[in-house]
């Protein structure tokens, strides 16, 4: 799904233009992949890690809740710095 949904994207709306498919593989596997990779094999591997989680439950979910929203912020003001040529219509579609 995370490799696929770029491309799916792109062919859906008609798009062509030149990406560069390696940085884009690159910055999705620094991003998505290699978080979860290093997740699981902290929480396989190291017992402090996973009773430290356990204990402070409460406050891990809120983490994850902040961070998401972070990521959403982030990714919206990224979006709307950049002046395009795009319309309004576009966004909202």
């Amino acid at each position: 799904g995370v490799f696929l949904s770029p491309a799916l994207i792109l062919l859906y709306l008609g798009v062509s233009g030149s990406v560069d498919l390696g940085i884009v593989f690159l910055k999705l596997i620094l991003r998505v992949l290699l978080p979860i990779i290093v997740g699981q094999i902290l929480r396989k591997f190291s017992a402090t890690i996973v009773n430290f989680v356990k204990d402070h439950k409460k406050i891990m979910n809120k983490l994850q809740e902040y961070a998401l929203i972070f990521i959403v912020y982030t990714v919206f003001c990224r979006t709307f710095s950049n002046p395009t040529d795009t319309g309004a219509g576009a966004v909202f579609i």
